[in-house]
């Protein structure tokens, strides 16, 4: 089949749009060509450079980053220096699309962190932000309305991924690939393992937002758990289970548990499940297909009919992070930088609980996360001057930890948006919601631990050394299946959507099983297909 190729005018807008929108509603309107097609866009992949990694090194951090354990610091250096000494922007407009998950900051008239970036970056940035539960509709209508902001946002479940950044967005290649991306310096000290995922169709097309590899945690309430008589770190899922009994206590309104779905992903670890997919002789087996998944699901499903879990928890309407800080439930895997947030906002006692093997005899692989947040692409455009200056604009956002424009970003203006002692800023009432901006959704960074309480730092520091050296990886990591892209999301949720009933004892795993068949027969294996030839290509 030959390769398509698209018109940017409104019509071409409203097809991609269409594909979009078709794919993830589970339409294989665009799948692979074949074997060939796979093949050679894996071999095209292949043939790209990567951008170089060069690393920012002028802020000494007092646990330093090793061997993808994420730095850690106890105070902002204090004498941070100035990153960019050129403002990126031309003086003109430049329009973003983001995700937004919290409150709507300020507008721009009423918001002078805002207007003091705006600054400082040298353009007028207006910012498009979408709540996480519209962004994928705000996609679609975007796409077909045809007029596309200068920098997007795209998520990594977007439909067509590969072909709409191909008919849309800048071919980023010549700008970033190898030494040519030491004239963004920012953008060269984000972390090499971000970048692979950023390769599509023989050339780099998009920016990360990097995250730490870690990814979720475990979080325990600490306190409950020691106050239950119970020892926070079970060497078994028979003691994570005692734990669980221990700690629940209905007339206290505290349970163990409250996410079905989540805590199956976490029994997964411990029955050695794989991370999303495994590579083995030759053959890649998805992480639901497998008898540590099934062993996984039926251990938590009489977690569930042992009375552990939140009454509510299938409700569709718990705040989880407000039940574990309140102590409704003891326990709840979250991403890494919940961490921080749960320990401002709740001043109760939290820790996290590495995942034991299920049957004893040390820890179990803990899942590696996700390498980027999202996908920061660029608008397509022949100007080549204008390319460069959302790439100077996004390098200025990307600027590191010991930076002047870093503190900016974060926290504002000292006195005025934020205070700070021991070199610990604190957002002020005006600065938590001025600078509540969702830039780090848009270019972020490389994560570091803190600023924060040394015993808590220490303690996420010393978390992940216990963790990272064994991390388990998704074998699909870098690669692109189409049909994943344009089926994977309803697929997954078929599954998910069986594996709920099945926590809750209206469906068995016999159920499970045939869910499991149907994955296979609408998708499953040919996704599973696409990935063998990939790896195949790119090894």
């Amino acid at each position: 089949m030959p390769e398509m190729t698209w018109q940017t005018d409104r019509r071409g807008f409203l097809t991609i749009a269409g594909l979009a929108a078709g794919a993830a509603a589970g339409s294989p309107l665009l799948t692979g060509c074949g074997k060939s097609k796979s093949t050679d866009t894996a071999a095209a992949n292949k043939k790209v450079t990567v951008p170089a990694y060069i690393p920012w090194q002028h802020a000494d951090a007092d646990l330093p980053a090793a061997g993808g354990v994420t730095a850690g610091y106890f105070g902002f250096p204090t004498d941070p220096v100035v990153g960019v000494t050129h403002k990126p922007g031309s003086g003109g407009s430049v329009t973003a699309m983001v995700n937004l998950f919290g409150s709507v900051p300020p507008g721009l008239s009423s918001n002078a962190y805002w207007q003091s970036l705006n600054d400082q970056l040298g353009v007028n940035l207006k910012l498009n932000m979408v709540p996480d539960s519209a962004y994928q509709s705000k996609m679609a209508t975007t796409l077909a309305g045809g007029q596309l902001p200068d920098i997007v946002q795209i998520r990594t479940d977007q439909p067509q991924r590969a072909s709409v950044l191909k008919a849309l967005f800048a071919n980023l290649t010549e700008y970033l690939s190898g030494d040519a991306i030491k004239d963004y310096p920012f953008l060269a000290n984000l972390p090499a393992y971000a970048w692979p995922d950023m390769i599509y169709n023989g050339g780099i097309y998009a920016l990360p937002t990097p995250r730490a590899p870690v990814g979720s945690i475990l979080f325990a309430r600490t306190d409950l758990i020691r106050a239950a008589g119970h020892n926070p770190a079970p060497a078994s899922f028979a003691e994570f289970a005692e734990l669980c009994k221990a700690v629940t206590n209905p007339r206290k309104n505290q349970w163990a548990l409250g996410a079905g779905p989540t805590m199956v992903s976490h029994v997964m670890q411990m029955t050695g499940a794989p991370n999303g997919w495994r590579y083995q002789d030759g053959k890649f087996t998805y992480s639901y297909e497998t008898d540590e998944a099934r062993r996984a699901l039926a251990a938590t499903t009489g977690l569930v009919k042992a009375g552990v879990f939140h009454p509510d928890t299938f409700a569709g309407t718990a705040d989880l992070r407000q039940w574990l800080g309140s102590g409704r439930i003891a326990l709840n895997r979250d991403g890494y930088a919940a961490w921080d947030l749960l320990a401002t906002t709740y001043p109760v006692d939290f820790g996290a609980q590495a995942p034991p093997q299920y049957d004893g005899g040390g820890d179990a692989r803990v899942y590696r996360g996700a390498t980027t947040f999202a996908f920061t692409a660029l608008k397509k455009s022949s100007n080549k001057d204008r390319i460069k200056e959302l790439l100077r604009i996004c390098n200025w956002l990307a600027a590191p930890v010991g930076t002047k424009e870093y503190l900016f970003r974060k926290y504002g203006t000292e006195g005025v948006d934020y205070t700070s002692q021991s070199g610990v800023p604190t957002l002020t009432p005006k600065g938590g919601s001025q600078v509540a901006l969702p830039l780090n959704y848009l270019i972020d960074s490389p994560p570091i631990l803190g600023p924060g309480p040394k015993t808590r730092v220490q303690a996420q520091y010393d978390y992940q050394k216990r963790v990272v050296p064994t991390l388990l990886e998704d074998a699909s990591l870098g690669l692109y299946a189409p049909t994943d892209s344009s089926k994977g999301a309803v697929l997954r949720k078929g599954l998910l959507d069986t594996m709920t009933e099945v926590l809750q004892s209206r469906k068995s795993l016999a159920d499970w099983d045939s869910a499991i068949a149907s994955w296979r027969s609408n998708g499953g294996d040919t996704i599973r297909t696409e990935y063998q030839q990939q790896y195949a290509a790119s090894h």
